[in-house]
């Protein structure tokens, strides 16, 4: 089943996503119906497509495009999402207990984020932000959920979108809880990110959250990366999981509420 409702098309960003979609959900589609349901000219349709295909995200074909595979986790986000996994699926069920129907939640483009959103899928009335590819197309053709793009650029390593074409848009949502995963958290930095450009946008995500749940392994728990986007002060809860990580939490529980899954 085609998506019910055409995105903004005026976002890049969202329309790509929605070409994505639609080939998860028909397996291929054509450049002039699809120009007619988003109100575009055909040669943006064809220029989203060229730029999907150098992604490896599609294959073009005779006035269209088709699934070149399915749509789920590869290359450099399948393995780190085997990283540490039952650390990250333990966090992903602590996580998904402070998400509740009716919510207005962030989700990053991480792997205990995707992890997060496999366990939302049965809450309703859920509106879920992400900047996360992957994440976006597992939680996008649910009915019960509302699934809102937000970045720029596409980062083909981690399936994340990041650029400053958020900041309009988040200054139009009420989000509740923000839940975010980093390369490194420690007492003096805060949450970091390995690219300037990540952390940026978690910065200004950051700004429209009422609350910052940071997701994290043990690995990164006392870890220090390139760039800080939030203080240790800021953090409303730190969710882990593990003997290991329970250690390491331990110099972070006079700064915010710290759950053990």
């Amino acid at each position: 089943m085609a998506p019910t409702q055409a995105p903004d098309s005026r976002q890049p960003e969202v329309r790509r996503l929605y070409l994505l979609n639609l080939l998860q959900q028909e397996g291929q589609l054509s450049v002039r119906s699809t120009s007619e349901a988003l109100g575009v000219s055909e040669v943006t349709i064809r220029n989203d497509l060229t730029l999907l295909e150098r992604e490896g995200l599609l294959q073009r074909t005779w006035g269209g495009a088709m699934q070149r595979q399915q749509l789920r986790p590869e290359g450099a986000f399948m393995a780190r999402l085997q990283e540490q996994r039952d650390a990250k699926e333990r966090i992903a069920v602590a996580a998904a207990r402070q998400v509740h129907d009716h919510d207005t939640i962030f989700l990053d483009a991480s792997t205990t984020a995707y992890y997060i959103a496999q366990q939302l899928k049965e809450r309703q009335n859920l509106t879920v932000i992400t900047n996360g590819m992957y994440t976006a197309l597992e939680l996008g053709p649910l009915p019960a959920i509302t699934t809102i793009v937000i970045g720029g650029q596409v980062r083909g390593d981690n399936g994340s979108l990041v650029g400053t074409l958020s900041a309009d848009l988040l200054a139009k949502l009420q989000v509740g809880k923000g839940f975010f995963s980093a390369r490194g958290l420690t007492l003096a930095k805060g949450l970091m990110e390995s690219t300037i450009a990540e952390g940026q946008l978690k910065e200004l995500v950051i700004n429209h959250v009422d609350q910052v749940v940071a997701v994290l392994d043990a690995s990164k728990l006392g870890s220090t990366s390139l760039t800080s986007f939030c203080p240790v002060t800021a953090i409303g809860c730190l969710i882990t999981a593990g003997d290991e990580a329970a250690r390491r939490a331990e110099m972070f529980h006079r700064h915010t509420a710290v759950v053990i899954g």
